[in-house]
């Protein structure tokens, strides 16, 4: 039988262990804040008014999460050169949506991939004939399963500090949180409570009537489909 003074040290052993992992755990996120650099805030401020727009205690929240997202990501340019300025770009697109939650960080994401251009489905960058649609982002399926892809000028655009109806980072990563429950529906049931979702599809179907009445600011392209609806909204 086990005896009191065991049990005792067990307890008492799980509460220091909890304890100290609490202390770890603040203590890395005041070394993430004191380690950004003051060169990143200022493009951040630059580029993305909606980290200017923050309190000081969330510009915080969200430098961390920069940090936690640069430094859990693999971000790799293909025919094209990046810089800080770019991945920041990169991370604020996913930041932006979930900022609500500040645990989340993409743990299906592994890699982003910078095209010099926009690219068809092969993943061909843009050719000047007319006859091809382009695309601006994907979310990576199948073999690329996992893999973010981003045209750079339209990334750039996205983030040039003046407002945009459309922003092609934060559209892919809204698919990829529409992803986590492996359908790409326009229901994030990661995020969105099961006794929402039905008010949810009545909403997008009453905006979609909206939009096709030209009564709503929502960008047309949200007709194509639910996900489409989702990630442009």
């Amino acid at each position: 039988m086990i005896g009191f003074a065991s049990i005792f040290c067990a307890v008492a052993g799980l509460i220091i262990i909890f304890f100290y992992w609490l202390w770890k755990r603040r203590k890395n996120r005041k070394n993430e804040v004191n380690r950004f650099p003051e060169s990143w805030k200022v493009i951040l401020k630059k580029r993305v008014s909606f980290y200017d727009q923050l309190l000081e205690k969330d510009r915080q929240l969200f430098e961390n999460r920069i940090g936690r997202f640069l430094t859990s990501k693999h971000i790799e340019a293909i025919d094209t050169e990046i810089d800080d300025a770019i991945k920041l770009m990169v991370a604020s697109s996913a930041i932006i949506p979930t900022f609500a939650f500040s645990e989340y960080n993409y743990p299906n994401v592994q890699t982003v991939l910078i095209y010099p251009n926009s690219f068809d489905e092969q993943f061909q960058t843009q050719r000047f004939d007319g006859h091809q649609e382009f695309i601006t982002g994907m979310v990576g399926n199948r073999f690329m399963n996992g893999t973010v892809i981003l045209s750079k000028p339209d990334l750039v655009k996205a983030f040039d500090g003046v407002k945009h109806n459309e922003n092609v980072g934060i559209h892919e990563f809204v698919h990829l949180l529409d992803k986590e429950d492996g359908a790409i529906d326009g229901v994030p049931e990661l995020l969105l409570q099961h006794r929402y979702v039905g008010a949810w599809l009545h909403e997008i179907k009453n905006e979609m009537a909206r939009i096709r009445k030209g009564d709503s600011d929502i960008n047309p392209y949200a007709l194509t489909n639910n996900a489409e609806f989702l990630a442009v909204g």
